[in-house]
């Protein structure tokens, strides 16, 4: 069975409404999640609805925050995300950022106090649509050990990366800095699947292919000493710049209690018209065109540039519909009896 955008961004934001969140807010965190699944990236998508309902139900989530800003000099500014859903802290942070790049060609903002915001890539985009280059960066609860340790640290601290073109899809680059997700392991979990070998450690430090002892333990950094160190690079512009917790200190939306994440943020913008004006999208065409041009290596038909398997997924799924995971579908049918909202049709 399939299931369309219209349906599913309809209940996602019935469902943010039902605990409190404003509309506006409520339908943007429903395009983050559902254009997750939308793109070919399940774990962020809709499976990580119910989380989010249950952290705004159980006070782990402010679901109306109030902002505070700390205007820095020139291009640079400082939020305090006031433990709001992290999709609509990290918003505020990137638009704050296209703002200041406007006026100064460059702008960069730290959130502290902030939540899980899903797929990064989806403020990376606000930055492309703007006509801008975009980084996003964030730090995350405790799952990848330090090279040649044996327990977890800093966060799969994904970063993300835009830039856009005149007449190619934007490149859009979003990676973890661990081996795979931490939600590829949760989806693992959550549908009793073991997973690949070399993915992950066990709380003990030792290899496993059990998602739930994963979990309970540690991924691997991807690239081994080298997705440490960008780890490490991530969690220092994310976690010790903008003053938020940082390594152990970072809480998820997963653990039991009401204790704030208190999970940190960094984005930037960069103007390319102080540069090179237009000349720089027609350039950004020639590195994509030349990177077309080179030739397959055996096994593959083609080369691509990060962000247009993407939009290829997108453009299928708004048309046809996507996929559900078993797991993602019994909890969004709890939620719809819970809110007396139907999610299909």
């Amino acid at each position: 069975m399939r299931y369309y955008w219209d349906e599913l961004h309809r209940f996602a934001s019935d469902c943010f409404v039902a605990v409190g969140v404003p509309q506006d807010d409520a339908e943007w965190c429903a395009e983050v999640l559902v254009r997750a699944d939308i793109t070919g990236v399940p774990t962020h998508g809709l499976s990580r609805l119910a989380a989010y309902i249950r952290a705004i139900q159980r006070g782990v989530i402010n679901p109306r925050p109030n902002f505070s800003w700390k205007q820095g000099v020139l291009a640079v500014a400082a939020l305090d995300g006031d433990n709001g859903l992290g999709p609509v802290v990290a918003r505020a942070a990137m638009s704050e950022a296209i703002h200041l790049a406007e006026h100064m060609g460059i702008g960069m903002v730290t959130v502290r106090r902030g939540n899980h915001a899903g797929a990064m890539s989806s403020y990376i985009d606000l930055a492309v649509q703007a006509g801008m280059i975009g980084w996003g960066f964030t730090n995350a609860q405790p799952a990848i050990p330090p090279w040649g340790g044996g327990k977890a640290y800093f966060g799969t601290n994904p970063i993300a990366f835009g830039a856009p073109c005149k007449d190619h899809n934007p490149v859009v680059v979003d990676l973890a800095t661990s081996k795979v997700a931490r939600g590829n392991i949760i989806l693992a979990a959550k549908s009793g699947k073991p997973i690949p070998e070399g993915w992950a450690l066990d709380e003990d430090g030792r290899p496993t292919t059990d998602a739930a002892s994963a979990l309970r333990g540690s991924v691997l950094p991807m690239a081994e000493a080298k997705g440490y160190a960008l780890a490490l690079m991530v969690e220092i512009l994310s976690g010790v710049l903008s003053g938020a917790e940082i390594g152990p200190g970072v809480g998820s939306i997963y653990d039991a209690g009401n204790r704030e994440p208190g999970t940190g943020m960094c984005f930037i913008a960069i103007n390319p018209d102080p540069f090179l004006g237009e000349e720089f999208l027609s350039r950004m065409d020639q590195l994509v065109d030349e990177i077309h041009r080179i030739p397959p290596a055996e096994g593959y038909q083609s080369v691509r540039v990060p962000g247009e398997r993407r939009a290829q997924f997108e453009r299928a799924g708004r048309k046809e519909g996507i996929l559900l995971e078993e797991s993602t579908i019994e909890e969004l049918e709890k939620l719809s009896l819970e809110f007396d909202t139907p999610w299909r049709g």
